[in-house]
């Protein structure tokens, strides 16, 4: 039987939004003086939008707990979200409240901190979001010129002192310090969450794995092959279908760790092949970079493998993939080769069909089929070669660019397919 829901995300939405904020709202509601009456409301929205901001900067640590749970871009996404709705809540929080001297300055300063580095964000980091929205995609591609990812980066870390300044804000109103069930869970959540943070900027880093450049070449157009070499010592825990954040220290520009999926499934020659599309300053960068380079790594961090491993071993797999998107279900398919496969791979030009020749290899075993062409597959062309009764024992893994992800899930979902049959990873920011 398919696992044709995903009861993790769902919970997880519902402890964010709901579960988190209420013992805040509960011991704040026993203890505020009956004189701010009026200002209840307010206060209450102020509280949950603190709340949902420790939350965001949490999940801006890449638990990798969380990751394997529901995945880094949907942490990813709802950080965005709750950032959006806890502003939306400050805003009301300003407006319902009264307050004067350095209560109303950092209350002020901190949401016009907020404010900006939220526009900010969501033209520069919130793919989730550029990527359904063609203006602020363009707008990008445009401002990225001058915004290169390592300052995107800095510009974005700004958020610590936004919630310092809400901190502080809290601290100097007499009447809130002075309910101590509160405040106390107040300082504690602070506490944690900063800690939680510092934790991941400054000892982690001293914990990702260090290993060096074996090669550097162009295999398509705009697109180049990295194959690294991890040490014996190396303890990185990688499942087919993962990515990787690296950076190459030696490199001014390639300092700040960056995302990128692995083309190989993990086995024990400790190598690691990427196939990286030049399409920002970071990435167009990589060609510069050296071999016997030294590379810092984290991860590994992703859910393909982690999918299939939730479906029952008999169901039947279809992988739907377009142009560099195909990366991480390559190590996905060669940690998989007794199931029953069906492939579909497409891309703009015959050059951009990447590592043809694996594609050859697996077309001569009797369970796999592997479909490819040049522009993309039409509905019937697809609909035609799924199995019998596909909506009961077939799941299906999709990557490529964001408008083809989500035309098959619209196109499976109206045909039948649960939530539980399909997954695929966003994977821009």
């Amino acid at each position: 039987m398919l696992k044709r829901h995903r009861y993790s995300f769902g919970l997880f939405w519902l402890i964010a939004i709901f579960l988190l904020p209420l013992p805040f709202i509960q011991t704040l509601s026993n203890g505020l003086p009956i004189v701010y009456q009026s200002e209840f409301r307010a206060i209450y929205y102020g509280t949950i939008a603190y709340v949902w901001m420790l939350f965001a900067i949490y999940l801006s640590t890449k638990p990798k707990w969380l990751d394997r749970l529901i995945g880094l871009p949907e942490m990813y996404m709802v950080h965005g979200m709750l950032s959006i709705a806890a502003i939306v809540l400050a805003y009301l929080h300003k407006e319902g409240t009264a307050s004067t001297g350095w209560i109303k300055t950092t209350g002020d300063w901190s949401f016009d901190l907020f404010l900006g580095l939220m526009i900010y964000s969501l033209i520069f980091m919130a793919g989730w979001l550029t990527n359904r929205v063609p203006v602020l995609k363009k707008l990008k591609q445009l401002l990225e010129k001058i915004f290169k990812h390592e300052l995107s980066i800095w510009i974005h870390r700004l958020n610590i002192l936004a919630v310092i300044l809400v901190f502080i804000h809290v601290q100097l109103i007499s009447y809130i310090v002075a309910i101590k069930p509160f405040i106390y869970l107040f300082d504690v959540a602070s506490a944690f969450v900063l800690g939680c943070y510092l934790f991941s900027k400054f000892v982690q880093p001293l914990t990702y794995e260090q290993g060096y450049l074996l090669a550097n070449r162009t295999i398509a157009q705009n697109v180049q092959e990295l194959k690294i070499k991890m040490p014996r010592s190396s303890h990185l825990d990688l499942l087919a279908g993962d990515y990787i954040f690296l950076s190459f220290p030696d490199y001014p520009g390639l300092r700040e760790m960056h995302p990128f999926s692995i083309a190989n499934a993990p086995d024990k020659t400790r190598e690691i092949t990427l196939a990286i599309r030049g399409d920002g300053d970071f990435t167009r960068q990589l060609t510069e970079v050296k071999p016997e380079s030294m590379v810092k790594i984290d991860g590994g961090y992703g859910r393909y493998q982690e999918f299939l491993n939730d479906q029952p071993k008999s169901a039947n797999i279809v992988i739907l993939a377009g142009g560099i998107g195909v990366t991480p279900l390559l190590s996905t398919i060669d940690a998989n080769l007794n199931r029953n496969l069906q492939i579909f791979y497409t891309a703009h030009k015959q050059a951009d069909l990447l590592y043809l020749e694996r594609f050859d290899q697996w077309q001569k075993y009797s369970n796999i089929g592997c479909h490819l062409q040049v522009g993309r597959f039409k509905d019937v062309q697809v609909l035609e070669q799924l199995p019998n009764d596909w909506q009961h024992n077939t799941i299906f893994l999709i990557g490529g660019p964001s408008s083809m992800m989500h035309h098959w899930v619209r196109f499976l979902k109206q045909h039948g397919a649960g939530n539980g049959q399909i997954y695929f990873e966003e994977f821009s920011w």
